[in-house]
């Protein structure tokens, strides 16, 4: 058997482990069960891939991250190792080849989602491969209690029970101490050792910070900053925005969401590692699997969902070990917003059941069938089709998505791009030619700038309505536009794909989901309340309370965070309270914003802001409509 750590250099070009990775290894090759909780850059892939590379036979992986499996697939193979991986929306006839592959082509990796386990088609091809190792990713997935639980997760001892003698390792990033038990016990883990990393990150300074004016105060985070940056937003469309203002004010970036082509996204990484655009602003399609230890700052302009989500994009900066930043910048709208997001408009059980009724109608599938039948999708078009809110929709449709009934296709919202590529004296004079031209010319001019620069993403059914006129009559116009080369256009008329992972059985189908259901909605609410407790709390080490969260007992403040900062002795800072009095007497005189009140202080502007939140929390001063604070 080769060493380890030969494998390691062979493959991977690395000539040492990182912390825990070694012995998470020697104990999987000694054929016993291992449960891997190590943060997110602590290298959990190679603690399944080396031990599998090391001995005979074929390693099943299983994932629910369709995305991360295609990219693990990829990276294998571009380092000479064989792997595959059985998705969605694949015929019959195609999943028995991949299976049949997977069996005989001498693949070392099979990737599953815990939905495919189910088929007993899969089942029994797996029963006759020799495998040698069978890994568990982002295992908190199989607890009730964690973070994106999935019922399909609780059939995973399947696998046990066609090779019983073949060691399971378990592998997550976040975890509390609840949910790995859980893991461990769902998994029917034997005598299993549980190695864990710390979540302390001694370089990494947490800050929270209260602003009002998020577009200037990132303006000057990411002004002269050395080494790259990722800015976290929650959808598509802020992405973009958000993006095109830091190029107007001279800051080169970038925006990175499902929706973009597969080569746009391979290209953007490569100029974004390459620090050609330093600055990445991303929905969290970003980052999952990217391993770039030169991350400076981490920036959330709007909330995260939970302390599990944004400890692992947190953590994606200064995995070089050197000094980084994840701060949030948030204000009283953000956490409105997030509840409305995310608890208010989770659906519940009689919701859910009239979603997937609407959706089998939509499809026209009978009752009976549509098992992993897959069909293009138009939500926008489904949404105006049954008058549906688009935010509970496409809430349901994540619901559904996770409780294994269908799976969701990631170029969700993905839209027509659009680029004109001649300059605007040109386009002027052949829209005087061409009527047709110039009338949808001119509509997508008004809706969209920056066009002739670069691709945009365009909304076909939105210029359609502003035009009056139907969807397929403009794609007719455009596509004559592209002949004569006045355009660049690529035509994406669904913006998603969804494939039944279950045959029609309506209120069958859900309710024995129910429990469920309901409890991922409670479970939303507590870490969405998890969050707001977390920005909230002024009383200790930003980064305490979160390694406390996952159930790590530390009493040793980091020294660096927003709160410790604030604490800190310096020659220019004055204490909380001269600050408090100095703030009072000037929002006394007039109502000022938050900027105002930094640049009239000659104070840190941290403490600053902290004692704004202070007085705002304790009542002494109010914000008006506009932003700016008044003495009560």
């Amino acid at each position: 058997m080769t060493s380890p750590l030969h494998i390691l250099n062979d493959y991977w070009g690395y000539t040492q482990f990182k912390p825990k990775q070694e012995e998470i290894i020697n104990h999987v090759l000694a054929g016993k069960d291992t449960v891997a909780l190590l943060p997110t850059g602590g290298g959990k892939s190679l603690c399944f891939q080396v031990p599998a590379l090391a001995i005979e036979g074929i390693c099943i992986v299983i994932s629910p991250l369709v995305a991360l499996m295609a990219d693990q697939v990829k990276a294998l193979g571009d380092s000479g190792i064989k792997a595959l991986a059985i998705t969605g929306g694949i015929t019959f006839t195609e999943l028995n080849t991949l299976l049949d592959n997977a069996q005989y082509g001498n693949y070392k990796f099979l990737y599953l989602s815990p939905e495919r386990l189910q088929q007993e088609i899969v089942q029994n091809a797996i029963k006759r491969m020799n495998v040698n190792l069978i890994a568990v990713d982002e295992a908190h997935c199989i607890s009730q209690w964690g973070n994106d639980f999935r019922p399909a997760y609780r059939n995973i001892h399947l696998l046990r029970e066609l090779h019983p003698y073949v060691p399971v390792i378990a592998l997550t990033a976040t975890a509390t101490v609840e949910v790995l038990e859980d893991t461990i016990e769902q998994l029917k883990l034997k005598e299993a050792a549980v190695f864990k990393n710390s979540f302390v990150r001694s370089n990494l300074s947490y800050q929270v910070k209260f602003e009002t004016d998020k577009p200037y105060r990132l303006e000057n985070m990411l002004k002269n900053e050395a080494g790259n940056s990722i800015v976290y937003v929650r959808n598509r469309n802020q992405a973009e925005e958000l993006s095109a203002h830091l190029n107007q004010v001279g800051i080169t970036s970038s925006f990175y969401h499902g929706g973009i082509s597969s080569e746009d996204k391979k290209n953007r990484l490569a100029d974004w590692k390459g620090e050609q655009v330093p600055v990445m602003v991303s929905t969290n399609a970003f980052g999952m699997g990217i391993d770039h230890g030169n991350v400076r700052q981490v920036i959330h302009v709007q909330l995260p969902e939970s302390i599990e989500s944004y400890f692992q994009e947190a953590g994606r900066a200064g995995r070089d070990g050197e000094a980084a930043t994840a701060t949030i910048l948030y204000n009283e709208d953000d956490k409105r917003l997030v509840k409305k997001q995310f608890v208010e408009s989770m659906p519940d059980t009689k919701e859910v059941k009239r979603l997937l009724r609407t959706l089998y109608n939509y499809f026209q599938i009978s009752y009976g069938e549509g098992e992993y039948t897959n069909h293009s999708f138009n939500f926008t078009e489904f949404c105006q089709v049954y008058k549906l809110n688009t935010l509970n929709a496409y809430n349901g449709l994540t619901l559904l998505d996770r409780l294994g009934v269908l799976r969701l296709s990631k170029e969700f919202g993905r839209k027509s791009m659009l680029q004109f590529l001649v300059s605007s004296s040109v386009l002027l004079k052949e829209f005087e030619q061409q009527q047709s031209f110039s009338v949808v010319g001119k509509t997508i001019l008004r809706m969209y700038g920056g066009v002739f620069e670069t691709a945009n993403a365009i909304d076909l059914v939105l210029v359609s309505k502003k035009m009056g006129m139907s969807v397929e009559k403009v794609i007719q116009i455009l596509q004559e536009m592209e002949k004569q080369s006045l355009i660049d256009l690529k035509i994406h008329q669904t913006d998603a794909s969804i494939t039944f992972l279950v045959p029609r059985e309506d209120d069958k189908t859900i309710n024995p989901l129910r429990d469920d259901i309901e409890r991922m909605k409670s479970r939303k609410q507590s870490q969405v309340g998890k969050v707001i407790d977390y920005l909230e709390d002024n009383s200790h080490c930003k980064q305490l309370l979160l390694v406390r969260y996952f159930g790590e007992v530390n009493d040793t403040p980091c020294g660096i965070c927003s709160y410790c900062k604030q604490l800190e002795p310096g020659e220019n800072t004055a204490t909380i309270e001269e600050t408090s009095r100095k703030i009072l007497n000037m929002v006394d005189e007039r109502p000022m914003d938050s900027r105002s009140i930094v640049e009239s202080l000659n104070l840190d502007e941290s403490l600053v802001l902290s004692v704004i939140q202070l007085l705002l929390d304790a009542g002494k001063i109010k914000l008006n409509a506009i932003n700016q604070y008044f003495k009560k």
